[in-house]
């Protein structure tokens, strides 16, 4: 039991980066669909600037440099240009599937899995490091959100961005810097998936950024209960591994679940206090 206990919330780490990244932009108005690309792009550069300087610490920091620099300019842009930020949001999507396979067939001959070990390194997070780590930061961004000065002007900047203005505060730089937190807390979602595998592999997030904005709404917007709703998810993908192994209930409808688990979130949860509009 303590065993299964202790695989879920190792299994759980990426997801509740991911989640905690969705809850902040969401909070300032802005729906983050771009979750799941940024998960795989900076899963991708983690890897392919390990693999060039052996360094995994280095690949982190440029995947974060990179990732998040993307969104801020693409949120600046937003802002500037009045763009819809849900299409630019799925932009990054569409933007990380494509240039990850470009750049993973031109750098390494191949758009299928890039393995660490062929450069030599060998190197996996601890998990209860990186649990330890998840449950340190959802206590952090909770306290920022609730007790800080910051924290309430960005929970303000989406649906009452008027009482910033009226206060000398510019609501826009809340928004652009809640895409920019999110970007980190998905590079730390997609290093973690790329390190633990030792590799990086096509299509890394496998929907966790579609699952991340469910989990947010299942813990109503609140991050103390992101950890519980993640739990809820990991559980299914726990499940979904163990039926793999047998042959009671179809493959593609094991699969399926996780994705399951999420649309019926989506569909019963009420999404009370949320933002009706994308920014």
């Amino acid at each position: 039991m303590i065993s299964i206990a202790q695989t879920l919330f190792i299994m759980s780490v990426p997801l509740l980066f991911a989640t905690l990244g969705a809850l902040i932009s969401e909070r300032a108005g802005v729906l983050a669909v771009f979750m799941d690309g940024a998960i795989t792009l900076s899963g991708f550069i983690a890897i392919a600037v390990t693999m060039a300087t052996g360094n995994p610490l280095s690949g982190f920091i440029t995947s974060a440099i990179l990732t998040t620099g993307l969104l801020m300019v693409l949120a600046w842009f937003t802002e500037h240009t009045r763009a819809n930020p849900f299409l630019v949001g799925l932009s990054v999507n569409f933007l990380a599937s494509g240039i990850t396979s470009w750049l993973s067939s031109h750098l390494f001959g191949t758009r299928g899995v890039i393995a660490l070990a062929d450069s030599g390194v060998h190197w996996r997070i601890p998990g209860i490091l990186s649990v330890a780590a998840a449950l340190f930061v959802t206590i952090i961004v909770w306290w920022t959100l609730t007790h800080t000065l910051f924290g309430l002007r960005l929970s303000a900047s989406g649906p009452a961005p008027q009482i910033l203005t009226v206060r000398g505060s510019n609501p826009a730089r809340y928004r652009i810097a809640s895409w920019g937190i999110a970007g980190f807390f998905a590079v730390c979602a997609g290093t973690i998936l790329a390190f633990n595998l030792g590799a990086y592999v096509p299509n890394l997030s496998a929907g966790r950024g579609w699952t991340a904005l469910a989990a947010m709404y299942l813990a109503y917007r609140k991050p103390l209960p992101c950890i519980a709703a993640v739990l809820v998810f990991s559980g299914a993908e726990y499940i979904t591994t163990i039926l793999q192994g047998t042959t009671l209930v179809p493959a593609s409808i094991i699969l399926g679940l996780p994705y399951a688990l999420a649309l019926l979130v989506f569909l019963f949860i009420p999404q009370t206090g949320s933002t009706k509009k994308t920014r």
